[in-house]
């Protein structure tokens, strides 16, 4: 509701122009004045600072970001350390007691087995001496170990995708590339209402961008991701079914913190005598549970027109196993044909 049509619509009511107004109408002291009388909340509302939720990780990046970057440096650090091992043992002065063969006598030809070890293929000669025997077991049980968690982990991004990290601060908004979106309501509320709740709002204003159409603003959260924006979730949630949303937890988000929670009431001017059967039949239709029957039949109206239409959830739910998902594979033959 707009500012000034909320109040055109006060203002009738006062001069007896209507009998009733509805529509968002917090439950406040100071809109329930001497004038006016509101009837018992019908809906409890909380609204909160809504974000977009994180990204699907593309499968390459997926890949890669599968071990954090300690422990890739570390699997190379122990690929580099075996090699000089065993180089050393087929090329040092004690090399005639180790007795190991030819093979082990290259540097290229020592990486050559200890990289076809770490991505599963046997070796031609195993070391022949037994102290080196017993290093090359624990650095098959090392690879396979490796080779085991980073399987798992791939099975698992297949199967469920890896998201971005979630906005869970306002500090993080701002160092973020999303904007945030101000509705005049909410600066409206915290100017007249003076509620403590409304101290919120008040570092939004490092950076805020119109968003007085509510709809467009969601809208744009859903398919750009890109604005943040203070509003009810239940609002959100209904958008993006009309949009096709197949899974809303994956698209629409919020800070942990509730910004402002309330009833939402109907207005009647002072000593109106259908105040009384209105709140009797309120509470009538609120414990037959007829307002959740008919919330819920309008979100799945909602979801019936969106049916069909194109969103980034759906994509979430399943994907095209693409080159992009096997370019690790052949960076890795790549590497290993070179090296070799």
């Amino acid at each position: 509701m707009e500012i000034n049509s909320f109040v055109k619509q006060i203002g009738e009511l006062d001069d007896g122009i209507s009998d009733v107004v509805t529509g968002i109408i917090p439950l406040l002291p100071v809109i329930v004045t001497s004038s006016f009388e509101a009837t018992i909340p019908y809906i409890h509302a909380n609204v909160k600072m809504l974000v977009p939720c994180p990204k699907a990780i593309p499968g390459t990046e997926k890949l890669f970001t599968t071990f954090s970057l300690c422990v890739w440096l570390t699997i190379g650090l122990v690929l580099l350390l075996t090699t000089a091992v065993f180089w050393c043992a087929g090329n040092g002065p004690y090399r005639s007691v180790c007795n190991e063969t030819h093979t082990y006598q290259s540097l290229s030809n020592c990486f050559h087995n200890i990289w076809a070890v770490f991505v599963g293929v046997s070796l031609p000669l195993q070391p022949t001496n037994s102290c080196l025997r017993l290093f090359f077991f624990l650095y098959v049980c090392f690879c396979f170990a490796i080779s085991t968690l980073f399987q798992a982990f791939f099975v698992s991004y297949l199967v469920e995708p890896k998201y971005g990290k979630k906005l869970e601060s306002l500090d993080e908004i701002l160092d973020s590339d999303v904007v945030y979106g101000y509705h005049p309501v909410i600066y409206y509320a915290q100017d007249t209402f003076s509620c403590s709740e409304c101290t919120y709002f008040t570092e939004h204003k490092r950076l805020k961008e119109d968003c007085s159409d509510i709809r467009k603003c969601v809208e744009r959260m859903i398919t750009k991701r890109d604005i943040a924006t203070v509003l009810p979730p239940v609002f959100a949630n209904y958008v993006a079914r009309e949009l096709g949303t197949v899974d809303v937890s994956k698209i629409i988000c919020s800070l942990y913190e509730v910004a402002l929670s309330g009833g939402i009431t109907v207005l009647f001017k002072k000593g109106n005598p259908l105040l009384e059967r209105f709140n009797f039949l309120m509470r009538r239709y609120l414990e037959a549970g007829l307002l959740e029957m008919f919330w819920t039949e309008l979100q799945h109206r909602a979801s019936l027109r969106g049916r069909g239409r194109f969103t980034e959830a759906a994509g979430d739910m399943c994907f095209a196993f693409s080159i992009s998902y096997l370019m690790p594979a052949f960076v890795v033959l790549l590497v290993g044909t070179v090296l070799g």
